[in-house]
């Protein structure tokens, strides 16, 4: 028997998991994940993956993952607001979590273990929820009292558990960033010098592949060839945004919703970055780098742009191996020279861009879905969910004006699929708080950013005013919690300001009179936050 039964025990579930015992200290959790220890994607990572962002907003809102400050200044001579954890470190704060709640006896854990969403039986008015063991020896059955979650669905597709989408020949040397890492890593130099390495991939992961090629395995740039399919907008860690989430969606409004003049702008400003001055890139994924990497970056002349890999195949009785771009571009071709290593890095996994679009998060009394409200970093989205999952079971929500906010969004009516029934807690958080749609691959960007950029100042909004009556006390809690931005000293979220920009443009950013009246609502609810 438990309360909440939680599949997944990566960076979305653990924020989750975090909050919600700090609110609801009885609560009893069973977390389920098919990992054999806890952090999710991180343990199928490549080992010289370390955070984007700061330590500062990474993990979970009750403890330090950047560690004791003053060891950081004093032994590390490292300021706690520049370090950004390894790998090796966020397993560690993630494994030891969770064997304090085990020994709390707040958690049940079983690692290795997995739940098929497709196979829950009713038995009577009853859910059954069934996991078993992956080598299928244990089979397990819960009593779910309160809720199933499931924290699965925004889990990032990497290299080392997502093979090439395109067919490759026999022969062809394909590695992984973990292959890199643990079999060429630590090569001696003079072998890499008759090595050629070509990076396929423009995401963060390529980013961190052409870095540790120069710098841990000591690559000259002149052996890199990095096949780029999609040139994209990077946040500068050095700018004056200092890479933070909330820096594009202010220029996005400040430019009336023109994104070509806001990515320019933000170029300009130096909060966007690009690996060419001379290529405007198409897209923007979220990436955060610094100058030390953009330099190393840019050291990289040999760039192929033709779109994305289709193939790497070797010609019968040809000394050369053919890499395909689609009908539509020209075939890259390498001859194979005696004593010459070809090596093809394999980063052209999707990432956090699945296919998996999770808008609806509060599904039913029953069951939620984690998923981003606001741009990475991940765990603040997930800790403001259990924040709002409490608050609905704690019955301090602002129900009545969440049910004001849903009639204006609805066009005048509070609860489409029932007109007579008045919506409950679960129904005004399942109409009004949504999930970010980050794409997937059946767009035609199948890594593009779906929802509008603005749509996470709303979410912001709407959070707020939901949690309680008083809109100073989400702001209060968001000012407290480690993982939010609001936590940082001087940062001012600018909320009611931004509602009232997007009230009086919002034809030109093309919303509908529906949204302009729940914005309006919204703007005179936080009136007591101007200027903060």
């Amino acid at each position: 028997i438990c309360d909440y039964l939680i599949i997944g025990a990566g960076a979305s579930s653990l924020a989750f998991v975090d909050t919600l015992l700090t609110e609801q200290p009885s609560a009893r959790v069973v977390l389920v994940d098919r990992h054999s220890a806890p952090g999710g994607q991180w343990n199928d990572a490549y080992d010289f993956v370390r955070l984007h962002q700061p330590s500062l907003l990474y993990g979970v809102a009750s403890k330090q993952l950047e560690g004791n400050w003053l060891k950081l200044m004093l032994g590390g001579r490292t300021l706690p607001w520049k370090h950004r954890a390894t790998k090796e470190e966020i397993l560690a704060h993630y494994a030891s979590l969770v064997k304090e709640w085990v020994s709390q006896g707040s958690v049940q854990y079983y690692p290795e273990c997995s739940y098929n969403f497709h196979k829950r039986s009713n038995e009577g008015q009853d859910v059954v929820h069934r996991f078993e063991s992956l080598d299928g020896t244990q089979k397990y059955t819960v009593d779910v009292e309160v809720k199933l979650v499931n924290g699965v669905l925004g889990e990032c597709k990497v290299p080392s558990q997502h093979p090439p989408q395109f067919p490759i020949a026999k022969g062809v040397n394909v590695v992984t960033p973990n292959d890199l890492c643990k079999k060429y890593g630590k090569t001696k130099l003079k072998n890499h010098q008759k090595t050629r390495y070509v990076v396929m991939g423009a995401g963060k992961t390529a980013m961190d592949t052409v870095i540790y090629l120069q710098t841990t395995m000591k690559v000259s740039p002149d052996n890199i060839i990095w096949i780029i399919p999609n040139d994209v907008w990077m946040l500068n860690r050095d700018g004056q945004g200092g890479g933070g989430p909330w820096v594009y969606p202010r220029m996005l409004l400040a430019c009336n919703g023109d994104t070509e003049k806001a990515c320019a702008l933000m170029n300009k400003e130096g909060n966007f970055v690009r690996i060419d001055d001379n290529v405007i890139p198409t897209r923007y994924r979220f990436p955060v780098v610094g100058g030390e990497e953009l330099k190393l970056m840019r050291k990289v002349k040999n760039i192929v742009r033709r779109g994305r890999v289709s193939s790497i195949l070797l010609p019968p009785g040809e000394e050369k191996i053919v890499i395909g771009f689609g009908s539509e571009q020209e075939p890259l071709q390498f001859s194979k020279e005696k004593g010459c290593d070809l090596i093809f890095v394999h980063c052209t996994s999707p990432g956090p861009f699945n296919g998996i679009d999770a808008r609806e998060l509060f599904v039913s009394e029953s069951e939620m879905n984690l998923a981003l409200l606001y741009a990475p970093p991940v765990p603040i989205s997930m800790s403001c969910l259990a924040k709002l999952e409490c608050a609905r079971r704690d019955r301090t929500l602002d129900i009545e004006f969440g049910r004001k906010l849903l009639t204006a969004y609805n066009g005048g009516r509070s609860n489409p699929a029932n007109e007579d029934a008045v919506p409950t807690e679960n129904d005004v958080l399942k109409g009004l708080v949504l999930g970010l749609e980050l794409g997937g691959g059946s767009t035609a960007h199948p890594d593009a950013v779906k929802s509008d950029p603005l749509d996470a100042i709303v979410t912001l909004a709407v959070f707020i005013a939901l949690l309680d009556k008083d809109p100073m006390v989400g702001h209060k809690w968001l000012s407290q919690n480690r993982l939010s931005f609001f936590s940082v000293p001087g940062f001012k979220s600018n909320i009611h300001k931004d509602l009232m920009s997007m009230i009086s443009k919002h034809k030109f950013l093309g919303f509908s009179e529906h949204k302009a009246e729940m914005l309006s609502l919204l703007s005179a609810k936080l009136e007591p936050l101007k200027g903060k």
